[in-house]
């Protein structure tokens, strides 16, 4: 018996032509290579009492014994969670708790949680043969959890996905279709395998028979990442907002930018001015993805933005269907703003054990994001912001969108972010701060003089300038933050 990615990893390891699996600084590992460790790795899972029907928790931050143990654990079908070792452990247990985790697989003895069996993951487990273990027992079960994840939650406890391998499957096969893998593609996401988007990335890699290029420890800082780019012939790169902006902001000095196939920025809203910035380094190849753990990749700008002067997301992907509807789910017609819902064989259909959650967001086999959006007339989608977001001044609908892309239309301005002050008269005052380029003074005055040229009365009533925008792990700006700076008390 064979679960799917076991069945890949050993197509690759036979291939003569295959290339990298891994590669990091000062360090490359063959599939062949890989498959060895793999195979060592749940040869030790099973001697260490670990079966089909017991969730294993991973903490593990090391990203080459990260991969390892999550193929491990794929290639014998015994599903998995990461209880990430930067969380907080009360966090973890919480989490664990809640998915019923069998045991917890870490590198370091101290991430241990108490009443959860525990077994560390060291060197010399790994030395185990995997003759010496033989799995009396494999789920092969396609469509088995295989993985969960965690997504945000709004009520303090984050909803969970659940993933099988088939579908993993068919997301990597599409991924290699909207990013046009090439032979021997190199692609780098600067970010730890502890997180979702790295960890699943990494994974689609190598069932693609695509190299994985990791950052070994190193610092996932602007020159960094350009440097490592360069020193491990990465053809594709994939950036996070706030690393995008680090890069943008000078944050990467002298160096020079690297010769790359493409560059993708995604995980929140991309400005045109950040756009415009990442072309003049790198060149035309910038794209911009939009997406989300339910439903995996859902529009892109890559290979050619119809409208690129309009900061679209671009069209959806050709197995992607996309609406924008009303609060009734009647479908809009294109340029109005509505809410934006999309199904695809790629999605899930329900969040685990959260009813709640998932009537919420999952309304007759439609997904909803929880994003505004329009169409434009080529088809190109435009993100408006959160329906949460969006703002009603005596009745005018006003999105944070039209707000920011005005004052970031400053020459002054490096990000802006609109955002609602609750009025028991009016709903809600539109009000909005910005963050100056390094060097950079304008006065308030002559910003909000702008916004009521351009938007009237949806023009914000205040502005406030920091020195930055306070943004999340993943670069999202925390707009609560802001109007808690916007209001003081009293």
């Amino acid at each position: 018996m064979q679960t799917i990615f076991g069945a890949r990893l050993r197509q690759h390891a036979s291939d003569p032509r295959a290339p990298e699996a891994i590669a990091m600084p000062g360090r490359e590992i063959t599939y062949a290579e890989l498959l060895g460790q793999v195979e060592a790795c749940a040869a030790w899972l099973v001697r260490e009492g670990c079966e089909p029907s017991g969730l294993v928790g991973l903490t593990i931050a090391d990203e080459v014994t990260h991969l390892v143990a999550s193929l491990a654990l794929l290639d014998l079908g015994i599903p998995q969670v990461c209880l990430a070792t930067h969380d907080p452990a009360p966090m973890r247990l919480r989490l664990a708790q809640r998915l019923s985790v069998a045991r917890i697989l870490v590198a370091d003895e101290q991430h241990g949680l108490d009443g959860i069996a525990t077994s560390a993951l060291t060197p010399d487990a790994l030395r185990v043969r995997p003759d010496d273990c033989r799995p009396t027992r494999v789920d092969d079960n396609p469509d088995s959890t295989a993985i969960f994840f965690t997504s945000s939650g709004t009520t303090g406890e984050p909803k969970v996905v659940a993933l099988s391998q088939r579908l993993m499957s068919r997301r990597a096969g599409r991924l290699g279709e909207c990013q046009s893998f090439a032979p021997h593609e190199r692609l780098l996401m600067a970010v730890s395998a502890e997180n979702y988007p790295a960890k699943t990335t990494r994974l689609y890699c190598l069932y693609l028979g695509v190299t994985s290029a990791l950052q070994g420890g190193s610092s996932t800082s602007a020159p960094s990442i350009l440097e490592l780019c360069s020193s491990l012939d990465v053809t594709c790169l994939e950036l996070t907002v706030l690393q995008a902006l680090g890069i943008v902001q000078g944050g990467a000095g002298r160096v020079p930018a690297p010769s790359l196939a493409k560059v993708f920025v995604g995980g929140s809203r991309v400005p045109a001015t950040m756009r415009d910035s990442l072309r003049a380094r790198f060149g035309p190849q910038v794209f911009v993805n939009y997406g989300a753990q339910e439903v995996w990749r859902m529009a892109s700008t890559y290979p050619d933005d119809p409208a690129p002067g309009l900061e679209s997301v671009g069209p959806p992907l050709p197995w992607i269907e996309l609406e924008i509807v009303d609060g009734e789910g009647t479908r809009l017609p294109e340029g109005e703003v509505g809410e934006v819902r999309v199904r695809s064989e790629c999605m899930i259909h329900e969040y685990y054990r959260d009813p709640v959650a998932t009537a919420r967001h999952f309304r007759d086999g439609w997904f909803y994001p929880g994003d505004l959006g329009s169409l434009t007339p080529d088809g190109c989608l435009c993100i408006h912001g959160r329906t949460d977001d969006m703002m009603n001044l005596n009745s005018i609908k006003i999105f944070p969108a039209e707000i920011e892309r005005v004052l970031e239309g400053h020459p002054a301005v490096k990000a802006a972010a609109a955002f609602a002050i609750p009025s028991s008269v009016h709903g809600s005052i539109p009000a909005a701060a910005v963050e100056l380029h390094r060097s950079a003074r304008v006065d308030v005055e002559e910003l909000m003089v702008r916004a009521r040229a351009r938007l009237g009365v949806r023009a914000p009533r205040k502005i406030i300038v920091l020195d930055a925008l306070p943004r999340n792990a993943a670069g999202k700006i925390v707009k609560s933050e802001l109007v808690a700076l916007a209001v003081p008390r009293r």
